[in-house]
């Protein structure tokens, strides 16, 4: 055998083992890895990830503001009002309900049919989600990764989330908002104490008679902004919970803050402000009485989500004018061009805090 043919046959040697490796790089186990998500769970995931679904509300709004070009569908039908802020090209994707626990309130068909990569529980990751979002999992055979959806944590959820699907760099900018937030108020706040810190009652429904309590992630802008909630845990676990207007007399809060859920009527903040009922409170006497800007979603609640960053901004600088010194305005215009890529205009930031500010 001659020294050509011998190099040849070398030559078709390496050539095979090249594409054996090739091969192998391409099976399916090079195609997923292994993460910890943020409740400390082990989940394989495909390694690229083009699409996905949020489990609620929370969830879904998060994932427009760092990457809308992969959200999988809504969890609602959008309403006027969030129109009003999402670009248009986002409208028509479909709705795939939500999960209220480990049951859906869409169609697990519908969901499969829209082939998320990966769906995507934020909020709480407590034992309690932590069993409900392994149980989605196993219904639906999508692996389901858990964010941690407080204020304090939003910062490392973008991260986590940003890495998992390949958008670091956008990650890193709304992560730094939120860390940068959350330290000027910390810092603008720190020598307030619990006895002057203005108490306030939180006002939701028809009536104003439901509010949430102090120390939930519901509740949470309120305490991060350095208000003294009224609400406080008493006896059974709960969060939201109804109460009688004696029971508001007897709280009788120095400010009242209302959720509107998205109602331009004024309806409930008119009636407080003119109700007998409500007229010997402290709040109403002072009119102090504010409602929370909901456009596109509720700033404090409803869903807790991060649009509650400017929500706390908001809200610190109306309970502590004296030592939170801020253009609202001006951090409206930020937080919606950065978030939203939505470049708010005058009328519409007018419209928002008509109702929310001090006259």
């Amino acid at each position: 055998m001659n020294r050509k043919r011998i190099w040849l046959i070398v030559l078709l040697i390496a050539l095979v083992a090249l594409v054996g490796c090739a091969q192998q790089n391409s099976s399916p186990e090079a195609e997923t890895r292994v993460i910890t998500d943020m409740a400390g769970r082990q989940v394989e995931i495909p390694a690229e990830i083009n699409k996905v679904y949020s489990t609620s509300a929370i969830g879904s709004v998060f994932l427009y503001t760092l990457a809308p070009d992969k959200i999988a569908g809504w969890n609602d039908d959008l309403r006027d009002i969030e129109k009003q802020f999402i670009d248009p090209k986002y409208y028509d994707l479909p709705n795939l309900g939500r999960w209220k626990g480990s049951t859906p309130t869409g169609s697990i068909e519908d969901l499969l049919k829209a082939a998320p990569d990966i769906i995507i529980s934020v909020g709480d990751v407590s034992p309690e989600y932590i069993g409900d979002t392994d149980d989605i999992q196993k219904q639906t055979g999508i692996p389901v990764v858990m964010l941690d959806g407080s204020l304090q944590n939003t910062a490392e959820a973008y991260r986590v989330l940003g890495d998992l699907i390949g958008e670091t760099a956008r990650a890193e900018e709304l992560a730094a908002y939120c860390e940068q937030t959350l330290e000027e108020i910390n810092s603008n706040l720190k020598a307030l104490t619990e006895e002057n810190k203005v108490r306030v009652y939180y006002g939701q429904g028809i009536e104003g008679l439901e509010t949430e309590i102090s120390g939930t992630v519901n509740s949470e802008a309120f305490d991060l902004a350095g208000a003294k909630n009224v609400a406080v845990p008493v006896g059974a676990e709960v969060r939201r919970m109804q109460v009688s207007i004696e029971q508001i007399l007897t709280w009788d809060p120095e400010l009242i803050i209302i959720s509107t859920d998205g109602d331009r009527s004024h309806a409930l903040y008119n009636k407080i402000l003119t109700d007998k009922a409500w007229a010997s409170i402290t709040a109403v006497k002072n009119k102090e009485v504010y409602e929370i800007p909901s456009a596109p979603y509720d700033w404090i609640n409803r869903p807790p989500s991060v649009v509650r960053f400017i929500g706390v901004k908001w809200l610190s600088s109306l309970l502590y004018p004296d030592i939170i010194d801020l253009n609202i305005r001006e951090d409206i215009k930020e937080f919606y061009s950065l978030f939203f890529n939505y470049e708010i205009t005058e009328a519409e930031i007018e419209e928002l805090l008509a109702t929310a500010e001090r006259k």
